[in-house]
Order: structure tokens, then sequence, then C-alpha cells
């Protein structure tokens, strides 16, 4: 303080010239500086704008690039990893605060199993808190096979609005220089609905494209639709049964959670339940399951044949042609999962007769059994219905598979091998576009012909986890027999997610510090093991892409495509 008060004193004593010339110095340098701060500020403004409008333009175009010219199958492979490193990293950051964090890989391997709608788990699900399961059931949103294709019909309209912008520009300057013929052609039609065969390819791609739209907008109200009542459904009866919602208590999970985690997990065909042991806590409640088995069925081996029930039920209530337009011509909107009448009545007949080979196989064989003891004969009935509509894709399970006998395995591991739109007398004579009705189906190559036979590519892999599990294999064969790693696999390429698991009952050499976990098999392989099991969940996700071969030479010349593609029908 003293020096302070001398510094003062000092500058009031010095001259006056001095003390002026001292001020305008000052100023001069504030003056400066502030001159400076302003160009500074101007340059990184300038700067941030540039980078901004650059940042903005490689979106657009890294935009355009994916939904208008790349590879749709590296737009999906790009799509699934990403949310699955997403997922992966919501859920270290969200840690529980009671339990231990599961490590790094089997986050990563559940938040893939979420993603691929595999169901094959790693960690039990009851470690997970309330936050990293909405997480799981954002995932299974994401990678549900309605969404999935949902967005990819969405992308293909923007692809074709775009491509159509400039030929309907061609279109209207072409109509003025059309010849007689084809203007008389189009003054007959207005007094009535022009036929198809009389249609100009103009016409009918602008028919496309608006059935296309259509399409689009009646998947994503089925979508919304058929999550919304599974959620009202699940909700009623929890409301209802009190054991059911005392249950949940005693288990620390919350109602809404239960209830739209297991609404969404039924309908994408994940098989995830926010409980251990799936849905076998529910074995003696017949009635929940058999609400929750038509969530199932909707979601994925029925798809098709009430999406095309509700386009029939809309152009009854619409009038409007787009709707019997789409249901002549499915193949013509490009959607995978729009089939002709006789296909989705052959669709539907598989599936129920799949269905009940199943049922009836485990009830005359599996009745006495250990998986079934302690339940009614009724309830039996309604378990062994679940798990046939279960185990095509869904992965859901309401009694312990690894009791029942040999020859039932092998029909699950048939079942889970077979897609999910598998129909065992499918027809083909309908299946022809009107804008390519020259095109032989039989100059398509599938995916099973083009590198390697989906059997040999499954075959590879489980060598390969033999041979990561090689030394388990050997000091524990009861639990690492051939027939569990095979099933494992099949399981993982189906993205089904039953698994046989593991008993320390089995071990050949007791461990007191071996523990009974309600996971899959997979979480006892090795590090390396769990690495083969993504690669498979990824590879039986991307399972339905095949590719067209090149056109023969045409003598018109035209500018040449790359191949692309594209998903089966």
């Amino acid at each position: 303080m003293h020096q302070f008060s001398s510094v003062v004193v000092t500058l009031q004593n010095l001259p006056p010239h001095i003390a002026m010339k001292l001020s305008i110095s000052n100023f001069e340098v504030l003056r400066t500086s502030k001159e400076k701060v302003k160009h500074f500020h101007e340059f990184v403004s300038r700067r941030l704008g540039f980078l901004s409008k650059c940042t903005a333009k490689l979106f657009r175009r890294s935009y355009q690039f994916l939904v208008f010219k790349s590879n749709p199958l590296i737009v999906q492979l790009i799509y699934f990893m990403s949310i699955s490193f997403a997922g992966f990293l919501a859920m270290k950051n969200l840690k529980s605060l009671n339990k231990p964090t599961p490590r790094n890989l089997d986050l990563m391997f559940t938040s893939v199993s979420t993603v691929t709608v595999s169901s094959m788990a790693t960690v039990e699900m009851e470690d997970f808190s309330n936050q990293q399961l909405w997480v799981l059931i954002i995932l299974m949103i994401l990678g549900g096979e309605v969404f999935t294709s949902m967005l990819g019909l969405h992308f293909k309209n923007a692809r074709a609005n775009t491509d159509d912008a400039l030929q309907r520009r061609l279109a209207f300057i072409s109509r003025d220089i059309e010849s007689s013929d084809v203007f008389n052609n189009s003054q007959n039609n207005i007094e009535g609905i022009q036929s198809e065969a009389t249609m100009t390819h103009s016409q009918v791609e602008e028919m496309n494209q608006n059935s296309r739209n259509i399409l689009a907008h009646v998947v994503t109200g089925y979508f919304v639709a058929a999550i919304l009542c599974g959620f009202v459904v699940i909700v009623i009866y929890l409301w209802i049964d009190s054991d059911a919602r005392h249950l949940l208590k005693s288990k620390d999970i919350k109602m809404l959670t239960f209830s739209v985690f297991t609404a969404i997990s039924s309908f994408a065909n994940c098989g995830f339940t926010p409980v251990n042991h799936n849905m076998a806590i529910f074995r003696n409640k017949p009635t929940f399951l058999l609400l929750v088995t038509p969530q199932i069925l909707v979601g994925n081996t029925v798809f098709a044949p009430l999406l095309r029930l509700s386009i029939w039920a809309l152009g009854k209530v619409s009038k409007r042609e787009e709707y019997a337009y789409i249901l002549r011509h499915p193949k013509e909107t490009g959607y995978r999962h729009l089939r002709t009448h006789k296909n989705s009545v052959y669709l539907v007949l598989t599936g129920v007769l799949l269905i009940l080979l199943q049922a009836l196989c485990l009830c005359y064989f599996e009745s006495d059994s250990k998986a079934f003891k302690g339940m009614k004969w009724f309830h039996k009935l309604v378990a062994s219905v679940f798990q046939g509509a279960s185990s095509r894709h869904a992965g859901e399970t309401v009694i312990d598979i690894s009791g029942l006998s040999p020859p039932i395995l092998v029909i699950f591991a048939s079942v889970m091998y077979l897609p999910s739109g598998t129909s065992f007398l499918a027809t083909r004579g309908d299946s022809q576009t009107l804008t390519d009705k020259e095109e032989n189906p039989n100059n398509r190559a599938t995916w099973d012909k083009f590198v390697i036979t989906k059997p040999a590519c499954l075959a590879i892999f489980t060598i390969l986890a033999c041979i990561t599990e090689r030394k388990s294999m050997s000091t524990d064969p009861l639990n690492f027999s051939m027939f569990s790693v095979i099933f494992e696999v099949i399981s993982a390429y189906g993205n089904v997610g039953y698994s046989l698991g593991y008993s320390c009952d089995k071990l050949l050499k007791p461990d007191a510090t071996c523990r009974d976990a309600s996971y899959g098999f997979v979480g006892r392989w090795s590090d390396e093991g769990r690495l083969i099991i993504i690669l498979v969940m990824f590879l039986g996700r991307f399972k339905t892409f095949r590719l067209k071969r090149k056109k023969p030479l045409n003598v018109h010349p035209r500018r040449t495509q790359h191949q692309r593609p594209e998903v089966a029908g």
C-alpha cells in the first residue's frame, strides 16, 4: 500500500507536458489494441464463416453421395457400425450406480447385438441401469428390420424425386411436339382412367413414384401403430396383473421402461428383455405370452402379408388408384417386403406350419422334460407356441432350451437358419415389372452364388470359433461341445439369439468359483471368439443383399452402370 501511494505521488509531481505525452501514448496504445482486436475478430468471423460453409457443403455432398451414388451395402454397413459405436459410447458413459461397469468389449458386443437385433448376450440384463436400457431401446428402433427398410424406402424416393426432376421438365417441353396419335390417345383417356397397357413410359414412371411415396407413408404408419399398440397392450396387462407389477418392482425395473422395452424388442425381433432369464419369469402367465406373440409376428414373419392387407384396406377407404396399382405391381415399388398375393398367402401358410410343427414337437417330446417342469398343460401349450413363433427370428425364450432333446435343438437350428421371408410354396409368375418386361428373372446372381455359399461361410466361422476356443473345448468338453459352438454360430448368423448357455454342473472338475449366469454361451468365450461372433452378427444382418449381373450388350449404346447390390426380394 505504501509503494502504490508513492507511485501515485510521483505521477502527480510530474511536469504537465510529460504527463500529457504519457496520456496521449496510452490513448494510442488503447486505440491500436482495439483495432487489432477488431481485425482479429473480423478475421476469425470470416474464417469461421468459411469453415461453416465448407462443413455444410461437405455434409451436403456426403449425404448426396451416400443416398444417390454410393453402394447400398456400404451405406448400411456404415450406418450399423456408426450407431453401434455410438451406442457403446452412450452405455459406457451412463454407468450404473450400484453395479460394476461391464468391460468395454462386453458393452461393444451388447451394442452390436442390439443393433443387429441378435440378442446375443455376454452381460446379464439386470446389470444395466435404467438409462442404459433406454439406450438399448433406441438402438433396437434404429436397427430393426422394419425401420431400416422404411429408411431405405424414403431414401430411394428422395433419389427418384431428384432423378425425375429433369425428366419431368423435358416431358413438359416434349408434350407440345408429340405426334397426333399420342395427342388423340391422351384426349381419349380424359373420359376415364387410363389402362396400364396404353400408358406411356413417363406415365408409368410417374405412377411408380406416386406409389412409392404412398407406400413409404403406409410403412411409417404401420411401424408407429404396431409399436404403440404393443406398448398399450403391455401397459394394460401390467396394470391389471398386480403380481407382474410386484415382480418388476422387486427387480427395480420401472413399468414404463419394461413396457416400452418389451414392445419394441418384440416388434423389432431383437429378443432382449430388461430382466434376466428373458421371458422365463412369465412362463406361468399364458395371457402375457399370447399378447406378446402377435407383436413378434407382425414385426417380421407376417409383416409382408399384413402390409399388403393394410394397403388393400386403405385403398378401399380412399378409392385412390395408387393403392390398387401397388397391389397389382408390388415389384414396381422396389420394396422387398411387399409381395404378390400368392407369395403373401404362402408366407402365412409357411409361418403357421413351422410354428405348429415346433409346438407339436415340443408338446409331444418335451412335455415331461425338465424344461416344462411344474407347468400345467395349457401353460405348456402356450409356451410351445411362443417358442415356435420366437425361433424364426425373435429369440425370446420362456423355457431353458439347453434342457431340450437334440432333435428339438436341431429343428431350432434349422429354423433359425431360414430367413423370415422363407416360403416353401413361393411363386415368381407375376413378379415382372412394367418398365422392364423383357428382363429374365434368372439373370440374377444371388449372394450365395457370388462369392461363397452360406453353409460354407458358416463352416468357416465355426472352424475359426473352434480354433479360438480350442483350450476350453479340451478342458470343458461338456459345455464347449461341437454342437454348442455350431448352434451359437447359427444363432448369431440368423440374428436370433438362442443359446445353450453354460452350466457349472457340467464341469469335469468342480470349481467353487464358478457361477451360473443368465447370459448366453458366448459370454464364456474368449475375447477373440466374441469378436468372431460380432462379425457373424454383422454378416447375418446383411445376408439379404445380392448383386445384379451386368445386362447383355445391346445394339444401342448406353451409359455403363456400375454393379450395385440391392436388397433381395
